[in-house]
């Protein structure tokens, strides 16, 4: 069997690419023309330029100076921002995003002339960053002429961004078909021990966090989750949609009707496993998505939330979890050894809605803190919202990518990392079995949620007005 073979489990694909012999730290790079996949694709200012937030590029940067000071001849590859070249001319491109404002010894161009002319012009132990790969339609589509020309600059291919290795393009996946030596980077060597092999077996009881905008987006590694940890809370937008599946009405705030049933499903799944799911018991509400207008928290229960009277009424939107689901997720995840997060708990951006995504940010550092708990950041806006509180210092582990975070625990696909053991093979006469399936959820005991009262609440006019 090819190792690369997309019907390999994807715990067998890490535990290949995290084996001593794909470490790129015992690999002679000296005098080598070594192509570096790395992720600049940073978060900027749209009125000045400047980098809000350099982690993505601060995390790489042990990579670079162990390739350099090896003698490599060291040529970084990456994206930036979404150009259109379909649409975009070269100058609009380059206007809204080159790479120039990040390195000095930019590359005119990712391929052709003048990037041939500049790396040949490399000595052992230089950088030089090529011009944003996504100029060429060719990226995005994995054309096989852009990787091979791509390849063509190079003796040598190491993928350290982490963040796109669930992506089949280009300078992802096509490169690997046309360079003989490729390994994974010392950066997603990190993610895959850190992430997988904590979440694969992690020490329990296992909390997992997931917020956001779209189920669409992460109904896949929410119904993973169910089978694996022991608590799933669920907050962001994406949480009333859950909510309506469980037939409470959520007024004007947006929920995804298709998928409606597939939540059912997950949901029923999670009551047969014993996977305690945890929802929002209480909303804050504004009848402004940019700004805190006629704000207020309120109780949403399945009795009280009806059509004919929803708990958020027309022209209202939920925008954060409110203060009693705050409370709630908090004291489960107190109570758990490894906890994973991903994703707002609403609309953080907004300072007034960010209470009930700093309540969790607060509840993993206390969790370390106190705990000795293992804490990791799935990456993506939780990053941000750690940061921004000033609480990533106790964090275990936090995460460069967000969409490759969640695929991984997923357990499906990530071409970026199954095509760095393209054309090496794994015996085929005795296949790894399938893994065991997870332990019975342990159970957390969770205080109970004002939603667990609809009576009370309706008779205190909570709700039913």
């Amino acid at each position: 069997m090819q190792a690369d073979d997309p019907a390999r489990l994807l715990r067998d694909v890490v535990n290949d690419l995290i084996a001593p012999e794909l470490d790129v730290a015992n690999v002679d790079v000296s005098g080598k023309r070594v192509l570096l996949r790395v992720d600049f694709n940073v978060p900027v200012d749209e009125a000045t330029g400047a980098v809000t937030d350099a982690s993505r590029i601060t995390a790489v940067l042990p990579t670079i100076r162990l390739l350099a000071s090896r003698g490599a001849r060291l040529i970084l590859a990456s994206h930036f921002g979404r150009p259109e070249p379909k649409k975009q001319s070269r100058a609009q491109m380059e206007a809204a995003f080159s790479l120039a404002p990040l390195f000095v010894g930019l590359a005119g161009d990712c391929i052709g002339p003048e990037a041939e002319a500049a790396v040949a012009a490399l000595q052992p132990g230089q950088v030089l960053l090529l011009q944003n790969t996504r100029f060429h339609a060719g990226d995005g589509a994995n054309d096989s002429g852009f990787s091979g020309a791509l390849a063509a600059l190079c003796d040598v291919f190491v993928q350290d961004a982490f963040g796109v290795v669930h992506r089949d393009q280009g300078s992802v996946t096509g490169i690997t078909a046309h360079v003989s030596e490729c390994y994974p980077g010392p950066l997603v060597r990190r993610e895959l021990t850190e992430l997988a092999h904590r979440l694969f077996e992690p020490v329990r009881p296992l909390g997992v966090v997931l917020g956001g905008a779209k189920v669409a987006d992460k109904i896949g590694v929410v119904a993973a989750l169910v089978e694996m940890a022991d608590v799933v809370a669920v907050g962001g937008r994406m949480a009333f949609t859950l909510l309506a599946a469980r037939g409470v009405s959520v007024g004007s705030t947006q929920i995804e009707p298709d998928w409606l049933e597939p939540c059912r499903a997950m949901m029923a799944r999670a009551g047969q496993r014993g996977t305690q799911l945890l929802l929002p018991g209480d909303v804050l509400w504004s009848s402004s998505l940019a700004a805190p207008v006629d704000t207020g928290v309120q109780v949403l229960t399945l009795d009280c939330c009806t059509e004919e009277s929803p708990c958020i009424p027309a022209g209202r939107y939920g925008v954060d979890i409110g203060p009693e689901t705050s409370a709630a997720f908090g004291a489960a995840l107190q109570r758990c050894k490894t906890i994973f997060w991903n994703g707002p708990m609403g609309k953080f951006e907004v300072p007034e809605f960010a209470q009930g995504t700093v309540a969790v940010a607060q509840a993993m550092n206390e969790a370390s803190r106190n705990h000795g708990a293992i804490t990791i950041i799935g990456g993506g806006d939780s990053v941000a919202a750690v940061t921004a509180a000033g609480l990533d210092g106790a964090i275990t582990h936090i995460s460069t990518g967000g969409g490759a975070s969640l695929e991984l625990i997923e357990g499906k696909g990530m071409p970026g990392l199954r095509a760095l053991l393209r054309g090496r093979t794994v015996s085929a006469s005795a296949p790894a079995p399938a893994p065991a399936p997870a332990p019975a959820p342990t159970p957390v005991p969770v205080p109970q949620q004002t939603a667990a009262a609809a009576p009370a609440c309706c008779a205190a006019k909570k709700c039913c007005t």
